[in-house]
């Protein structure tokens, strides 16, 4: 892959929501970035951190090999996980994502530059 993002998956786990409560019967993927308090991702190399960590648990790879710059297609997302990354993003950061946003823009990079500037 190319432009290799090597941000720490691992700063995003956890078991809980973001206002502190569990999610029974959630996926690995909700848990690996919901325990995070939205009101601490910020900017975007946190917004960064938690798209890698969110893709990295989709596709079933460390985050180490999720490159930012990839279209979603490229790095195995299919419109199933894309549908569900909007919804691990809302519940880490704390914005709305549309599954129009991820089409719109096609990887972790212009997500987050949308994200941010928004």
């Amino acid at each position: 892959m190319r432009g290799v993002n090597r941000i720490g998956a691992e700063f995003f786990g956890g078991r809980t929501s973001a206002d502190g409560r569990s999610r029974p019967g959630g996926t690995s993927v909700g848990n690996a970035v919901t325990g995070v308090d939205p009101a601490r991702v910020r900017g975007r190399a946190a917004m960064t951190a938690a798209a890698v960590a969110a893709v990295a648990e989709l596709v079933g790879v460390p985050g180490s090999e999720i490159a930012t710059d990839a279209p979603f297609t490229d790095l195995g997302l299919t419109s199933t996980q894309l549908a569900r990354l909007t919804a691990v993003l809302e519940d880490a950061l704390g914005v709305e994502v549309s599954l129009t946003a991820l089409y719109d823009h096609s990887d972790i990079g212009r997500l987050v530059e949308h994200l941010a500037s928004s």
